[in-house]
């Protein structure tokens, strides 16, 4: 169980992270292209991504988990026919829900536009036209990867996000260096091909995964052929069986989205009614707390993604089978893999926030300071990413709708007195206190119902670890930035990067030291057992 935890989790980090870790790096020669209109670029690429991002939540992020989770049960119970069959259909009512999703973008466009921090209307609005396709094909194919990561196979779902995304950053760096470098257009035309550049990645995505299939389709029929016969059902009701299935984990896979939107759509106005901002404060402001730090904190986040994806069908696996054992077994070596990665990436990243934030964008203490706020929040975001996740896996999909439901409530609440008081960082706590009470929440209902005493003594070995190596980092970077700071984007980068490699020993060798790596790996990284 552990090796198929930790292989899972393998796949899908090599391929979640550096998919998101390869979409950050462009993002330097990318502005670097921009000049001095790389902010405008930025608000007006993210005024478009942010809520295609959640038309693309709302149409894909439920049904392949979905569909996971229903493959994976009728798998331990050799009814691979069954999840054939629900492929079948599934795939054909992810092509309705793409084409529904895309139309609703398209028309929805205009209006997004005009609520959103930018000064632009138009070029808002053109920049979400041109996302329209991808909206329209990228359902279908993330329910195929759904279906491979049912039958616990996570190879595919993670090489087909990197081959995605490294031919998504390929056309977006080509396009724009043509559009702004050959033909001299304004950056607003750039900016709708870098949109664009997400069709040419799902159609580099789809390649690799049917591919892929072809591959498998041996072991596939003798899954086949072995199987008991498959289960009569109405396609009706085949259909309202995967939406009852799939509408909680839309909602919940959308939450942090959701969450961005508002901050879109609200952020504008509070800033330029109530604290008396122009538009144009509003847009840089946007751009500072949103646009930039989303970028890095999508990478902490989806540490926690590979873990939880990869929990997903073994914790459905054993939970179906009444397992209890191993269902606290999955769930412990779960949280504590989590924290053993989520807490010094963040410690490392805030401590190098403004070394980060002028590499990737620009220097600037104001922005410097937005993103280390926001990955303070980012902990919050993966924690309920994860907590959630497990109560899902369990099959507890209506707590987790109203634990969600609070936590947007809550933010929506917070929003107008948080941004009034603190401006931009006001909008990022409003998100950290929201999902940080929901997470509470979820997490005393797991502890209830599946953990026993002392499941979780490794999480407080790791947090007292990572509490004492963020307080030694942070006076050793304090130390160093009272002789030296780098305004030099190269500087700034040869810094990091040896100062994160001397983190990485250290953390490697504490994990050694107390036995931690032993523990939940199996075996240390670089310390022997002595004989």
């Amino acid at each position: 169980m552990k090796n198929k935890l930790l292989s899972g989790a393998f796949w899908m980090s090599f391929g979640s992270i550096f998919s998101r870790v390869l979409g950050i790096v462009y993002l330097i020669p990318w502005l670097i292209m921009f000049g001095k209109d790389q902010n405008q670029a930025q608000a007006v690429f993210n005024s478009a991504y942010t809520p295609y991002s959640l038309f693309l939540a709302l149409g894909t992020a439920g049904f392949p988990t979905a569909i996971a989770r229903q493959v994976a049960s009728y798998n331990s119970q050799n009814k691979f026919r069954n999840s054939v069959r629900i492929f079948k259909y599934g795939f054909l009512f992810m092509m309705m829900t793409g084409i529904f999703c895309g139309g609703l973008l398209y028309f929805a466009a205009p209006s997004i536009a005009a609520h959103s921090s930018v000064v632009s209307k138009d070029a808002a609005t053109t920049a979400i036209y041109y996302l329209v396709p991808t909206m329209i094909i990228l359902p279908p194919m993330s329910f195929i990867r759904g279906f491979f990561q049912g039958n616990q196979d996570m190879k595919p779902f993670g090489v087909s996000q990197l081959w995605e995304q490294f031919v998504r950053v390929l056309f977006i760096l080509s396009a724009t260096f043509v559009v702004l470098e050959v033909f001299h257009k304004s950056y607003i035309v750039a900016v709708n091909y870098s949109t664009f550049a997400t069709f040419v990645g799902t159609i580099a995505s789809y390649i690799y995964l049917l591919n892929y299939a072809r591959t498998k389709l041996p072991e596939y029929r003798m899954l086949y052929h072995d199987s008991q016969p498959v289960e009569q059902q109405n396609i009706l009701r085949l259909f309202q069986n995967i939406v009852s299935e799939a509408l909680p984990f839309v909602l919940i896979g959308s939450g942090i989205t959701i969450t961005q939107f508002f901050d879109q759509v609200t952020f504008k106005n509070i800033v330029t009614n109530l604290l008396g901002a122009t538009v144009q404060q509003a847009e840089l402001m946007y751009t500072y707390f949103a646009a930039n730090p989303n970028k890095i904190t999508t990478v902490v986040v989806s540490l926690t993604i590979a873990i939880s994806e990869t929990t997903l069908p073994l914790l459905a696996h054993y939970y179906d089978r009444k397992d209890r054992k191993k269902v606290s077994e999955v769930i412990g070596q779960n949280i504590d893999l989590m924290f053993m990665l989520l807490l010094p990436a963040v410690t490392l990243l805030l401590t190098l926030s403004w070394e980060i934030n002028g590499i990737f964008f620009q220097f600037d203490d104001y922005a410097a300071r937005l993103l280390a706020t926001a990955l303070v929040s980012s902990i919050s975001l993966a924690i309920f990413t994860d907590f959630f996740t497990i109560i899902q896996a369990m099959g507890k999909h209506h707590l987790a709708v109203r634990y969600l439901i609070v936590g947007l409530i809550l933010k929506l609440v917070l929003q107008i007195p948080c941004v009034s008081l603190w401006g931009a960082f006001g909008a990022i706590i409003s998100t950290m206190i929201a999902f940080l009470a929901i997470s509470l929440l979820a997490f005393r209902r797991i502890s209830e119902d599946n953990l026993i005493p002392g499941q979780l003594k490794n999480v407080k070995k790791i947090i007292f670890m990572n509490v004492l190596l963020g307080v030694c980092t942070f006076l050793v970077q304090y130390a160093i930035s009272s002789l030296y700071v780098p305004h030099s984007k190269i500087i700034a980068f040869m810094y990091a990067f040896i100062f994160a490699l001397l983190f990485g020993i250290v953390y490697i060798l504490i994990l050694d030291k107390t036995k931690l790596s032993r523990t939940i790996f199996g075996k240390a990284f670089i310390l022997k057992k002595k004989h």
